[in-house]
């Protein structure tokens, strides 16, 4: 008695197509799809519950964004720049004291934590604020306007000085 391996080949691809076709597997075929719906529904409600929205745009963006509307920083960095074209020693200075200001708001509103802009500086590093070494220029030319009496900013000191604000403002998407 010869075994002819085709005809064996052929009569399990008859059985196993026949149970492929069967109603027990379209049974278990159906069960297996309710289950993974299910799954499927409870890890989207997982992820909603846990606040993953937060997650992913902290992970795109390195930070959490500040809570101030874009429009009203965008106005008030307008402020700051007319200040500029007034080309006013004091206004200039006043300018420079409300882009500091601002952006240590904005520190303050993406989680850095300190008593004030110099310690937030000091808890970031370049790989989270790529302009820190500007924004700690800058904050030292504020710190000689509000500390020497006799500080003088020219037009040019001024506008250089704003610009590293902006630099920061920029990168971060907000004006």
């Amino acid at each position: 008695m010869e075994i002819d391996v085709d005809s064996i080949i052929v009569i399990i691809l008859q059985i196993v197509n026949s149970f492929l076709n069967s109603g027990f597997f379209w049974f278990v075929k159906f069960i297996l799809a309710i289950y993974v719906s299910v799954l499927f529904i409870d890890i989207v409600l997982l992820l909603v519950l846990r606040g993953v929205g937060v997650d992913i745009r902290d992970t795109i963006k390195g930070s959490q964004m500040p809570l101030a509307s874009k429009k009203k920083i965008q106005k008030r960095w307008l402020e700051i720049e007319n200040r500029l074209k007034l080309e006013n020693n004091m206004q200039n200075k006043i300018a420079i004291l409300e882009a500091d200001k601002l952006v240590d708001e904005i520190l303050l509103n993406i989680g850095y934590t300190g008593s004030n802009m110099k310690e937030r500086l000091e808890k970031a590093n370049a790989n989270q604020i790529e302009e820190i070494d500007n924004l700690i220029e800058a904050h030292d030319v504020r710190n000689k306007i509000i500390y020497d009496d006799k500080f003088y900013l020219d037009n040019e000191e001024s506008q250089r000085v704003i610009r590293l604000y902006r630099e920061f403002l920029d990168n971060l998407e907000i004006i």
